[in-house]
């Protein structure tokens, strides 16, 4: 039989000589599974910095502090300011819903990229009609940061989330670079433009309080007084310079994303290699050592 099946040109079949069809399956399964396990690996500093940079945007304590300080500045104004300081208040209002649609923004893109690296997929479910009132309280943003945002909306509502992981973490990097940057530096404007300005004033009017109750020509000199309005005064002016040393620190935390997303954008074609994953390990420190410094702050 093995006689006729050499003459037929078959190769017999022995122990020696393993099923080819067998090889090559198992073959392709190695191949499959070390993909799998290298591919995971390789998105682990993608994940890392999204998921540090999603935590570090999102900190509503920045404006809500920022809008109660206009309650403590009525002790250091006449009465007759303070139907102004109440006009303030609601433009700071309009400051933290620009502010608040901003940081939700950044969250969520961050989220869907951490997603995407991790495999833990979220689905984007903000519905257009959310995000046009959203739209609608944030008075201080323009037109191009308002096309920004609804930019970043639009790539994450259609992001595909199939196998092809490392295609999609790649699209979303690259469809997302523009409006990501768009809205960092719309929300460093309000911060910087806005926000420490008008702490800034505040400062300004607390020193001028103080110095006109403690050096007045009339005011007779009362030891105690004088000793609890300089400490009142001090007390004060570290609030409000707590107040700017946080924003200057947000906005350092928001610098540090933006480099750190460039990187991403610029090297996208190498996700998944050492070189790539070393250089936004560094990118990654930066930002956790920016953020560490916002708390620190911020405690």
């Amino acid at each position: 039989m093995a006689e006729e099946e050499n003459k037929m040109g078959y190769a017999p079949q022995t122990k020696e000589t393993p099923d080819i069809n067998m090889s090559f399956r198992l073959a392709l399964t190695v191949v499959l599974l070390a993909a799998t396990l290298s591919g995971c690996a390789s998105f682990k500093e993608v994940r890392a910095f999204a998921s540090l940079a999603a935590n570090a945007v999102n900190d509503e304590t920045l404006t809500r502090d920022y809008i109660g300080a206009l309650d403590r500045r009525k002790q250091y104004q006449p009465s007759k300011f303070h139907s102004e300081l109440e006009a303030q208040k609601l433009r700071r209002e309009t400051q933290r819903a620009s502010m608040d649609l901003l940081q939700q923004m950044m969250t969520d893109y961050m989220q869907s990229v951490g997603g995407l690296a991790s495999g833990e997929i979220r689905t984007y479910d903000k519905s257009l009609g959310d995000l046009s009132a959203s739209l609608n309280k944030a008075t201080l943003l323009d037109s191009s940061e308002k096309e920004a945002v609804g930019a970043i909306s639009a790539i994450l509502s259609r992001a595909v989330t199939a196998a092809y992981r490392l295609h999609e973490l790649q699209k979303l990097i690259g469809e997302g670079n523009q409006p990501l940057q768009d809205v960092i530096n719309a929300t460093r404007k309000i911060a910087k433009k806005g926000i420490v300005a008008d702490l800034q004033v505040e400062s300004n009017l607390v020193e001028r309080y103080y110095d006109n109750f403690m050096f007045a020509p009339d005011n007779p000199a009362e030891p105690v007084a004088m000793a609890l309005a300089r400490e009142a005064r001090v007390e004060a002016l570290g609030r409000v310079d707590s107040g700017i040393r946080n924003i200057q620190s947000y906005d350092a935390v928001l610098e540090k994303i933006f480099e750190g997303h460039q990187y991403l954008y610029d090297h996208r074609d190498m996700i998944g290699s050492a070189d790539f994953n070393r250089q936004l390990k560094s990118h990654s420190d930066e930002l956790r050592t920016a953020y560490r410094n916002l708390l620190d702050i911020s405690r």
